[in-house]
């Protein structure tokens, strides 16, 4: 296993902040959300409890909509709150250092996949199955958590509102504002 200096929510508002703001969302976390990821997604359902779903890629349009790929399946309660309207919160993490950015909107819309969905969702899936190994998973266990088996795959489309610094450290959950 490679040493890897790890990321710091300092950083991560370092990064925020030189970053060319014409555009919703910076190239730089751009680059980070569509290179592959973890993706955790929370919403609220209907009865007001707390429900969770997983991402398998996230592509990004115009440097501003999100498309978080998801297996429809999988992920049942996060789908039927996003449904009936629920807010979002979508948090992308890597692997080797725990960066984590938290998107958060009030409007989701579900979506089909496009043609080339799936195999971007492959090709994101096996760069985090790869770090996996990096860091001492078995190729078994690395694609069992990070693998995109799904054929039923879907979108969830938003344009974020709020992005936040999720790294571990001190300063993690602070908005990144611009």
């Amino acid at each position: 296993m490679s040493k890897t200096a790890y990321a710091t929510p300092v950083d991560d508002q370092d990064s925020w902040r030189q970053a060319d703001h014409s555009h919703l969302l910076p190239a730089h976390l751009v680059a980070f959300l569509q290179g592959g990821v973890s993706v955790t997604l929370c919403a609220r359902s209907v009865a007001g409890r707390p429900v969770i779903g997983v991402g398998v890629a996230c592509r990004v349009r115009d440097m501003a909509e999100l498309r978080v790929l998801l297996s429809q399946g999988a992920n049942l309660p996060l789908v039927e709150a996003v449904r009936h309207g629920s807010a979002l919160a979508a948090t992308f993490t890597r692997a080797r250092d725990h960066r984590s950015i938290q998107l958060k909107t009030l409007r989701a819309r579900l979506g089909d996949a496009a043609p080339d969905d799936h195999g971007e969702a492959a090709r994101q899936s096996a760069i985090l199955a790869e770090e996996l190994m990096e860091l001492g998973y078995t190729r078994l266990q690395a694609e069992a958590y990070a693998g995109c088996h799904a054929t039923d795959l879907i979108s969830l489309v938003f344009r974020p509102e709020r992005v936040f610094t999720q790294t571990p450290g001190p300063g993690a959950g602070a908005e990144l504002e611009r």
